[in-house]
């Protein structure tokens, strides 16, 4: 079952000291993962011999873990799912990345079992959490540059830190929302026209998450997403928040909620159909837009008879009308998340 595979992926990575780059961890990850990739008949990007992208940068070698599962149309532009595997400090951190990591590797052992339509990009990126964050040397970075120039992709899902409860700090609006714990934002509908569509079939069928779509600008760059923004590439990023023991040596297997992890593995398994099913411009490239109903619309959904109590007390009204109510309640709501 993916659930199983879940947890066991998840707790293979949890390791005690970690996966920092440059640790002895990073090295057993980066050799688990491998052969994991290996089992699913992963294949090597485009024209490289290997799995194991190395790249080098000042004086330190890197590894992005990139696979390829193959469709029935090699001719389509493929999705990409991708996380990080790297850990921030010699600790578990289960939920920033392995989580993520384990639900990259179930998507791929689903298609493995139904084929799609299209080439579907296995990404385990490297050297994600500072200091290289942002920099040249972060491992999707020197991927997109080094090896995507010429290259489109349909549209890039990455995930990060989905394995925990989201809690709120005002206790009164955390009674109005009990379903707030089941939360996952969604950002990057903003990126291609047709996004909010398959992020609303998808939701659809989750009815046991929370999905919450937002622009992009409201959480940040704050993972992998961001050269495949800079890029021009259509993207949505999954996360819960950064959580209360985030880049903290209580990130460990305790705190997971398995239940939902499996939720958003199906959740992306449904966005990487929908992506598969829907015809794409020929160009693949980015095409802003303002989706405010269709997010208004979701939020209305998911947070339920609760959210005109929590607008009028934040001052907006009984019901978001516009980007500018959204504007003042994601960010009151954002601020209020541990």
């Amino acid at each position: 079952m993916i659930s199983e595979f879940i947890r066991d992926v998840t707790t293979q990575l949890s390791l005690p000291r970690g996966r920092r780059v440059g640790q002895p961890g990073h090295n057993v990850a980066k050799q688990y993962l491998l052969e994991q990739m290996s089992t699913l008949n992963l294949v090597p990007f485009r024209q490289h011999r290997n799995l194991d992208l190395t790249f080098h940068r000042d004086s330190q070698d890197f590894s992005n873990l990139i696979g390829v599962l193959r469709g029935k149309n090699p001719s389509l532009a493929p999705i990409l799912v991708g996380a990080h595997y790297d850990s921030v400090i010699d600790a578990p951190c289960s939920d920033d990345n392995a989580t993520a990591v384990a639900v990259t590797l179930a998507i791929a052992k689903v298609f493995q079992q139904h084929q799609i339509q299209r080439d579907l990009v296995i990404a385990l990126f490297d050297s994600e959490e500072p200091p290289h964050f942002l920099t040249d040397s972060m491992g999707s970075t020197r991927f997109y540059q080094d090896h995507c120039q010429d290259f489109d992709f349909a549209a890039a899902i990455i995930m990060d830190l989905i394995g925990h409860d989201v809690e709120l700090g005002d206790h009164k609006m955390q009674l109005l929302f009990p379903s707030i714990r089941n939360l996952v934002a969604v950002t990057g509908c903003e990126s291609q026209p047709i996004l909010p569509g398959v992020v609303a079939a998808a939701a659809d069928a989750s009815s046991d998450l929370c999905i919450v779509p937002t622009l992009n600008e409201y959480v940040g760059d704050m993972s992998d997403h961001h050269i495949f923004r800079l890029a021009g590439v259509p993207f949505l990023f999954l996360s819960c928040g950064r959580g209360k023991y985030y880049h903290s040596r209580n990130d460990d297997l305790n705190w997971i909620r398995f239940d939902k992890v499996t939720a958003i593995a199906h959740f992306v398994e449904r966005l990487v159909l929908e992506l598969d099913h829907r015809s794409t411009p020929n160009s693949h490239r980015a095409q802003l837009h303002d989706p405010y109903e269709f997010e208004i619309a979701r939020i209305q959904q998911a947070l339920g008879p609760g959210l005109p109590i929590a607008l009028q007390s934040m001052g907006i009204g009984p019901k978001l009308r516009d980007r500018r109510d959204l504007d003042r309640f994601i960010r009151t709501l954002h601020s209020q998340m541990s």
